[in-house]
Formats: C-alpha cells, structure tokens, sequence
C-alpha cells in the first residue's frame, strides 16, 4: 500500500483545516484572584506544503441526502440520493511496475433519536463519470441493500478502480459516483436519521 486517502460524507458541516486551543490566563498562586477567567480562542489556517506528485482523492460535497420514492419492492419503503463526485487524481512522475489503485467505501448504521437502522440496508450503484481512455479504470460493481437480498454497504465495498496505475497514470484523474438505495420495513420509525460513508483510495 503506497497512498490511503480517506473523506467522510456527513450531515452539514465543512471540510477545512483549523487548530483551536485556549490560553488561560491567572495569577500567581499565592495571590487572590479578581473576577472569572477569560479564554482567548487562538485559530490558524495552515495551508499544504505537499508538492504536486501525489496520488489523491477528493470529494465534491461531504454531504447529501436521500428522499422517498414510490417503493419497488411491497412492504418496504425506498429512499435514493447520490452520492457526491468522488475524485482520483493522479500527478506522479513515476508509478511503480504492477500498482493498481482503488477506491472502497463502506457506512455506518444510521442513527437517530427514533432509533437506529443498520448498515446493511444501504446500497449504491457505482457509475464513471469521466470517461478513460485506456479503457482500464473501471466503476465498481453495484451492491444491493439487505431488503433486496444484497449485503448493503456494512463491509468495504468498490466505487472504482485502476488496474494498472503506470497505464492510465496520463489520463490524469477520474471521477465516479453513485446513485444511492436505503430500503427500510414499512413499519421503520419516523424521524431524522443520519449515516457516515467512508471512502478510502489504496494503492497496491
């Protein structure tokens, strides 16, 4: 393994890199003090210093959310959305004889205050978006949700690949997503539930 990327797709909030600390600020021991403490909040915003030459992954959106459909399978329910373009870019110089990479993703149960739904009912539906020339980077195969005899998205499974890193190393990046399944029992708990899908680039 040469390269690992990982990006999380969660409800709200925003990718960035910030450091936060407090500087507390009191007086000798011995003496008394006067009035509360104060914190000063202390931020920095540190740009990369990495240098073009990398096998990377990064991702449009780090959420998205799904809506009910007119469900295709009697006594479930359906709700589909997409997952956000996911992107490998590939600027190296040289790549190893024989490496490929590839992206796998896998999610966490969803939760809520209504209670929980497992993983496994989740699938998605890989598609390429950009095209490859050399023909050799290739969308994963589609996973199913349980409730349609599939194994869901519990375990890593394949968004997209490469199978010869060296080979379409010119073509430069690639990006890929897909359409996404959650099927729930009819009787599922109303309220608001959220999951986390991982993605991670690996490179062997």
């Amino acid at each position: 393994m040469n390269a690992r990327a990982t990006k999380k797709l969660v409800a709200g909030g925003a990718l960035g890199a910030m450091l936060i600390g407090t500087v507390a600020l009191a007086s000798a021991a011995s003496a008394d003090q006067v009035g509360d403490d104060q914190g000063v909040d202390v931020s920095v915003e540190i740009e990369s210093n990495v240098e073009p030459g990398n096998l990377a992954l990064s991702v449009a959106s780090n959420a998205t959310s799904l809506t009910e459909q007119d469900s295709t399978v009697e006594g479930t329910r359906e709700f589909t959305g997409t997952l956000p373009d996911v992107t490998v870019t590939d600027t190296r110089t040289e790549v190893a004889e024989g490496a490929f990479w590839y992206v796998v993703g896998s999610a966490s149960d969803f939760t809520g205050d209504a209670g929980t739904i497992a993983a496994t009912n989740l699938g998605w539906a890989p598609t390429l978006v950009s095209e490859s020339e050399s023909g050799l980077v290739e969308a994963g195969e589609g996973v199913d949700p349980e409730l349609e005899g599939g194994e869901g998205l519990a375990e890593q499974d394949l968004l997209v690949s490469a199978f010869d890193s060296a080979e379409v190393n010119p073509e430069g990046s690639w990006t890929a997503n897909a359409g996404l399944t959650l099927r729930t029992a009819e009787d599922v708990a109303a309220g608001a539930y959220s999951s986390t899908i991982t993605l991670s680039l690996f490179e062997d």
